[in-house]
């Protein structure tokens, strides 16, 4: 091919090629201002540079219509950036978010919050919030505050409900009342009503995507001249710990991201499952093949989930923060009041009290517990001082006597001067009748002999009378003495005395002193020359190692005093130690001795303090005190006057028992028929007498006693005996003597009776010359 390059041919070609490209231009230009497609597509005829042979380029001219979508998707990003809520990618790929500084304005009230009605559990590590699971409120700030703002500040003011009354208090003057801040203190003081103030920079909760889905693009296509994406799907979910579930499906207005940029759904046909999208944000352009995600702006929510406790009366105050520029709303939100137990757990029935008690582990209550006990650790705990013993503070006291108590002493004592004085009486017929028996002996004359049998029985008689009015009274005491349990008791006896409580310790000037709450008491029996008892040793067999071990055990028995009372200080706000008052006979106090002890028996004791610190895992003690030694006392009564006579009382009933008893038997009268008493008179001595002796006549063989109406007694049958008139009898000695002459049946009574008791024998002679 010759060179054309100066030829009139050639040149009008290219003439004739330029005016084709010019119109091939000027006719896509006109078209892609008027398409709606997004480019129009203009081919232009090229030549190779090098051959020189003619080839065919295309070249893409964006519509009109696209120009615009992406000027307004452009301004809209601006737009987003300008207000502080855009985000741009950066070449180390990772994101940043556009921020802008606006005018410092304190934040607007937060107002209108709806009172909980709910709570909801909330998995925690115990050591960050001290409960397990942690229980909190929920307040939706949405529109409340700032959307960039991710911090609030939280005023609670925890009412003092220290019991059922108080509670009840709160919920009638409190809960319902919208009060602010100011307003609400003021009433609480002005009812005298304690309470607490808590104060925390709450920080919001990190926001999450609320929903999860994507949607693969299969196709596009150009229908009435606008664009549509046919997706696979139009069902998202909510996301979850456990596989998600579609069951939410795309609607107008929803949001999709595709990379870097935003669009919202115009237009959705749900049958054909495709969406017609306004780019909201971004230039990127959505190919066939690749996917759209679900999309929701960041700060859609604000919602503050604000820790609660167990049984609280709370009014929480909310405030909003400026973060651009750290600033606080100059206003406390109106009070929200709630009671914590009534509230109900999310999406159940049960209330805040019973889901507490049934599966809630709460560390900081026992804290709170400690803050308000003040307890002081061991590691910062310092010796207590040592108690000093001094002898003079202790006595031996009988504890008991509280049966002495249970009696009427008075009562006690008259009766017993009435027991007194029939005894002397009783005694007094005995000696009388004792003497008139013995004059009796002597007395020969019927008559005498007769009228000093009656005051015999006259005396016999009136004795009769005594010892009944004497048992009856006897009777009175003892039953007394059962009563009042004497009979069982015994007097117990304790070693019994103060000491004084050694001053308090700070472990420096800054500090409270530390407390002594408690003692010790150590103590021992020991022998009377002030040595300890011999020790016993033991022995035992490690079941390991066959080693025989030996152990003395101790002589001293170690017992503790009662914990110092700590009461709750209203004041203070915590709980405060107790002075001990010993003046108070009501109040067992910490500083008292009360050991055991007997008759004989010396005790040996010392004493230690035991501190508030470390109590009472691991109190901080003192030193042993000196020690000091009691003996019993020898001259201590055993029981008093009242006691004694109660238990002689039980001792003269047993003696009554007994004399009714040989009454019963016919041996006190057999005995009392006997004249005289063998100690009075002239010795003469007779068992019986005769008036009280009688046979009978129809068993005269038998010696038998029968009723009297047919007995004649001896005395009738001796004084009709004829005189001079003898027989003979055989004493039970074997001795034949002669009497008087009697009638054989006489003969054969007289003989019993002699046999009965020879000294009737000697009686009979004295009747008869």
């Amino acid at each position: 091919m010759g060179d054309k390059s100066n030829s009139f041919t050639e040149t009008v070609n290219r003439l004739v090629d330029q005016a084709n490209i010019a119109l091939e231009f000027s006719s896509k230009t006109s078209k892609s201002l008027t398409t709606e497609e997004d480019t129009v597509n203009m081919y232009i005829e090229d030549y190779d540079l090098v051959t020189g042979d003619p080839s065919l380029v295309t070249y893409a001219i964006p519509s009109y219509n696209t120009v615009i979508n992406k000027l307004n998707t452009a301004i809209r990003t601006i737009d987003t950036f300008v207000s502080g809520t855009g985000k741009i990618l950066l070449r180390d790929g990772t994101y940043r978010e556009i921020t802008t500084s606006l005018i410092p304005v304190s934040p607007i009230q937060i107002t209108d919050i709806t009172i909980p009605t709910q709570f909801k559990p909330k998995n925690n590590w115990f050591f960050e919030s001290l409960m397990f699971p942690q229980l909190t409120v929920s307040f939706n700030l949405k529109d409340k505050i700032d959307d960039r703002s991710d911090r609030i500040v939280v005023k609670r003011i925890i009412f003092d409900n220290f019991d059922d009354t108080e509670t009840q208090w709160f919920l009638d003057n409190i809960v319902g009342e919208e009060k602010t801040y100011y307003e609400t203190v003021t009433y609480l003081n002005e009812n005298n009503k304690k309470y607490w103030a808590d104060d925390e920079v709450h920080e919001l909760p990190l926001s999450t995507e609320p929903y999860s889905g994507y949607f693969l693009i299969i196709d596009k296509r150009l229908l009435s001249g606008k664009e549509w994406y046919l997706l696979d799907t139009l069902n998202y979910g909510i996301p979850s710990d456990t596989p998600v579930v579609k069951n939410l499906e795309l609607a107008k207005g929803n949001f999709l991201r595709y990379n870097n940029s935003i669009y919202k759904i115009e237009d959705i046909e749900v049958s054909e499952k495709r969406v017609q999208l306004t780019a909201m944000v971004g230039l990127s352009h959505p190919a066939v093949s690749n996917s759209f995600e679900i999309y929701s702006a960041p700060f859609s929510t604000k919602i503050s989930n604000i820790p609660i406790g167990y049984d609280e009366c709370d009014i929480v105050f909310l405030k909003g923060i400026n973060d651009d520029y750290n600033i606080l709303a100059d206003d406390w939100s109106l009070g929200i009041p709630f009671y914590t137990n009534n509230l109900i757990l999310e999406n159940n029935v049960i209330t805040l009290d019973d889901y507490y008690n049934n599966y809630v582990s709460d560390f900081g209550k026992r804290m709170e517990g400690d803050a308000k006990e003040k307890f002081i650790p061991a590691y910062f705990g310092v010796a207590p001082n040592t108690p000093v013993l001094v002898l003079a503070g202790f006595q031996v006291k009988q504890i008991n006597t509280q049966v002495n108590a249970a009696v009427d002493t008075e009562e006690v004592k008259d009766t017993q001067t009435q027991i007194e004085s029939t005894k002397t009486l009783i005694n007094s017929l005995k000696n009388t009748i004792a003497q008139q028996k013995a004059e009796l002996v002597t007395i020969t004359n019927v008559a005498l002999r007769n009228d000093l049998n009656s005051k015999i029985n006259i005396n016999i008689n009136n004795l009769s009378k005594r010892s009944i009015e004497y048992q009856s009274l006897v009777a009175t005491l003892s039953s007394l003495a059962y009563e009042s349990n004497i009979v069982n008791n015994t007097p117990k006896y304790r070693i019994r005395g103060f000491f004084e409580i050694p001053a308090a310790i700070a472990r420096n000037t800054s500090e409270a002193p530390q407390e002594i709450i408690q003692f010790e008491i150590a103590y021992r029996y020991i022998k009377l020359d002030n040595t300890g008892v011999n020790l016993e040793s033991f022995s035992n067999t490690n079941p390991d190692t066959g080693l025989i071990n030996t152990g003395v055990f101790s002589d001293w028995t170690l017992t503790t005093s009662l914990i110092k009372e700590k009461v709750y200080d209203s004041s203070l706000n915590r709980y405060t130690w107790v002075q001990p008052n010993i003046a108070d006979g009501g109040v067992v106090n910490i500083n008292q001795i009360d050991i055991p002890i007997r008759k004989g028996e010396k005790v040996e004791f010392k004493v230690r303090s035991i501190s508030e610190a470390g109590w009472p895992n691991n109190p901080a003690k003192s030193e042993w005190s000196n020690a000091i030694i009691v003996e019993f006392p020898a001259n201590l009564s055993g029981s008093d006057q009242i006691t004694n006579i109660l238990t002689d009382s039980i001792e003269e009933k047993n003696n009554i028992k007994l004399e009714e008893t040989l009454s019963a038997s016919g041996m006190t009268t057999h005995i009392a028929d006997s004249i005289p008493n063998p100690n009075v008179g002239d010795g003469t001595y007779f068992k019986h007498q005769a008036i009280n002796l009688a046979f009978d006549l129809n068993k005269k063989t038998e010696g038998g006693i029968i009723d009297e109406t047919i007995t004649t007694d001896l005395q009738t049958q001796l004084s009709n005996l004829a005189p001079n008139t003898y027989v003979t009898l055989t004493l039970p000695n074997g001795t034949v003597t002669s009497t008087p002459q009697i009638t054989g049946t006489l003969q054969l009574l007289f003989q019993a009776i002699v046999n009965m008791d020879p000294s009737i024998y000697d009686e009979f002679e004295t009747l008869i010359p």
